[in-house]
């Protein structure tokens, strides 16, 4: 969907390589604007698989499985036998997002729940029709968000949290190739490009984040983001294309 308002704009794109980048670039390159990748973290195994590979041979003793990224998807799925979900895999698998159920379909999974608000607030909601005891799996990054584990035990489901990956800020940040916007899906993301840049390239920039945490960060470095109304990239595309012909005051400027 070509936009007038987005064409020729270059947009760096901070996401990690293999963590939805590629889908985001052609996103915004679909509306016209110059996608500019520079990934400030990178995606890494866990310090030890057993924990996954403990939970794996178990696997068919959990109620749910709960998959949040795509890139919980990867590494989870890169332990199971062929790198499959069983097709007769007995808990079902919960997803956050379309492109983390889109992953999971090509690993041989079936999703059986998508929640509409996709974030782990939605899946606390949307899940609060688990039977009280439910066991629960749920990789995750290291210092992942622990919002829904604790949503879910105060129901009193019983919930494993195992550690599928980690991110680690890139070290050997140079300076970005010339952008007229620069997007953050995460804090980490942010904390990763400041650390080793400061915030003087982001002067003068359309600042566009995902999400409240990343806001709150973008803020803790005196930074004023615009906030996609919703957790896509469509949602951060409308918000800059319309943050460009909107004045925008200080703070955060939430765009539906």
């Amino acid at each position: 969907m070509l936009s007038p308002v987005l064409a020729g704009l270059r947009i760096l794109i901070t996401r990690p390589k293999g963590d939805g980048a590629d889908e985001w670039a052609v996103a915004f390159a679909e509306r016209g604007a110059v996608p500019v990748l520079f990934p400030t973290l990178a995606i890494v195994p866990p310090q030890s698989w057993q924990p996954v590979d403990d939970a794996v041979a178990r696997l068919d003793s959990y109620d749910w499985l709960v998959l949040t990224s795509q890139n919980a998807v990867a590494y989870f799925s890169s332990r199971l036998p062929g790198s499959r979900f069983p097709a007769a895999m007995r808990a079902k698998i919960a997803a956050v997002g379309d492109a983390t159920a889109a992953a999971i379909a090509q690993a041989g999974g079936k999703v059986a729940l998508v929640p509409t608000d996709m974030r782990q607030e939605g899946l606390a909601e949307a899940m609060t029709s688990a039977p009280a005891a439910a066991r629960v799996l749920f990789p995750v990054a290291a210092e992942g968000r622990m919002l829904l584990v604790q949503a879910l035990r105060a129901a009193g489901a019983g919930v494993d949290v195992v550690t599928a990956y980690r991110t680690e800020a890139k070290g050997d940040l140079a300076a970005p190739p010339p952008f007229d916007a620069a997007v953050f899906a995460s804090p980490s993301a942010l904390r990763a490009f400041v650390a080793a840049l400061g915030t003087i390239p982001l002067d003068g920039k359309i600042i566009a984040v995902l999400g409240p945490t990343t806001a709150e960060e973008a803020h803790a470095r005196g930074l004023a983001p615009l906030v996609a109304a919703a957790p896509s990239v469509d949602a951060l595309a409308d918000a800059i294309s319309r943050s460009l012909a909107l004045p925008v005051q200080g703070g955060s400027h939430v765009v539906s």
